[in-house]
C-alpha cells in the first residue's frame, strides 16, 4: 500500500472504509472473473448456493436469518438468481402463504463447475494471506461487534472521557517510563542498546544532562510518557513517546506533544528533532500535525529501526 494513501494515514478512523475498499475490490475482481469465464453469476451469490446445499428449501426470511444479511439485500440477490434461472419459488404445501425457494436443475448441473472455481479462489486467497489468520481475526471482530456495537462503544467513550494530568519527571515514575516504552518497542520492533541505556537509567542519560521526561496520568495510573533529550544549547531530541494500548485514541499523545513544545520554547530552544519509523503511521501523523518536517536521515543514528528523521523549528 502506498505510504501516502490518505486512508492509511487516518489509521483506525478509516478502518471500516478500508474494509469496504478491500471488499469492493474483491467483488469487482470476482465479477470480472465470472465474465471472463463466460458465467452469468455474481460473486455474492456463492453463499446462497452453499446454503441450499445444506437446506433443500428456504424462505427469504430464513436465508436472511442464517447468513445475517438484511432482508432487502437478500430479496435483491434472490430476485436476480430467479431471473437467471438458478432459483425457483414454490408454494409451501403446509402453509400456502409461505413461498419456498429451491435450486433449479440449472443450478445443480452447474454446481460442479462453481465448486472448482470456489476451491481455486480459496487456494488463491490462502496464498495471498500467507501466515495471516484472517478467519480468526474476522471471528474475533464479529464476536466483539455483536457483543457490543460500534455505536455503544463510541458513546461510552464519549461519556467517560478520562481527565489527563501531564506531569514532569519524578524518580518514582522512572519504572513507568521504562515499562511503557518497553511495551511499545517490543510490540513493533526489537529492543536496542540505546533503548536500554535511556530506559534503565533515565536520570543519568536524560534528566542530569538537563532534559525532561513528561508523564500522562489518569486517576492513579501513568498511561503515557515522552522524553526531551537535550543535545546542545538550542536543540532537543523528542524521544521515547509511548501511550499504553488501553488509552490510545484519547489524544494523550497530543497533550504530551504540547508539553514538549512548550518546554522547549520556554528554554529558548531553536529546534526539536526526532527519529522514528514510517511503520508507526499514527505517530508520524501526530508529528506532522505539530509542524514537524521530514529531513535527511542521520547516518550515525543509534537506532537500527529508524528510517525517518523529522524536525520542528521553533
Amino acid at each position: 500500500m502506498n505510504e501516502k494513501d490518505f486512508l492509511v494515514e487516518l489509521g483506525l478512523l478509516s478502518f471500516v472504509t478500508r474494509l469496504k475498499r478491500v471488499s469492493d475490490s474483491m467483488l469487482h475482481d470476482g465479477r470480472k472473473l465470472y465474465k471472463e469465464l463466460g458465467m452469468d453469476i455474481e460473486p455474492n451469490w456463492y453463499v446462497i448456493f452453499k446454503l441450499f446445499q445444506h437446506f433443500e428449501e428456504l424462505t427469504v426470511t430464513e436465508i436472511a436469518d442464517k447468513i445475517g444479511f438484511a432482508h432487502p439485500s437478500v430479496i435483491t440477490i434472490v430476485n436476480k438468481m430467479v431471473k437467471k434461472g438458478y432459483l425457483e419459488s414454490r408454494q409451501c404445501s403446509v402453509d400456502s402463504r409461505r413461498r419456498l425457494l429451491v435450486l433449479t436443475k440449472k443450478s445443480k448441473e452447474e454446481m460442479p463447475k462453481f465448486e472448482r472455481i470456489w476451491e481455486a479462489g480459496v487456494s488463491g486467497l490462502k496464498k495471498m494471506l500467507g501466515d495471516s489468520d484472517a478467519v480468526a481475526f474476522l471471528e474475533t471482530l464479529e464476536s466483539r461487534v455483536f457483543e457490543k456495537g460500534f455505536k455503544q462503544r463510541t458513546l461510552e467513550r464519549l461519556e467517560s472521557k478520562p481527565e489527563v494530568e501531564i506531569l514532569g519527571f519524578e524518580k518514582k515514575y522512572a519504572e513507568d517510563f521504562a515499562r511503557l516504552n518497553y511495551e511499545w518497542v517490543d510490540e513493533y520492533f526489537e529492543i536496542e542498546e540505546h533503548d536500554r541505556e535511556q530506559l534503565d537509567n533515565p536520570i543519568k542519560h536524560i534528566i542530569e544532562p538537563k532534559g525532561q521526561i513528561f508523564f500522562a496520568k489518569i486517576n492513579d495510573e501513568i498511561v503515557g510518557t515522552v522524553a526531551m533529550v537535550k543535545t546542545d544549547d538550542e536543540t532537543f531530541e523528542l524521544a521515547k513517546m509511548a501511550v499504553t494500548s488501553k488509552y490510545r485514541g484519547f489524544k494523550i499523545g497530543e497533550q504530551l506533544m504540547i508539553a514538549c513544545v512548550e518546554y522547549a520554547r520556554a528554554l529558548s530552544a531553536a529546534l526539536i528533532y526526532l527519529e522514528s519509523n514510517t511503520k508507526l503511521i499514527p505517530a508520524i501523523r501526530l508529528y506532522k500535525k505539530f509542524g514537524f518536517k521530514e529531513v535527511s536521515q542521520d547516518p550515525n543514528t543509534p537506532y537500527k529501526r529508524s528510517n525517518i528523521r523529522m524536525e520542528l523549528s521553533l
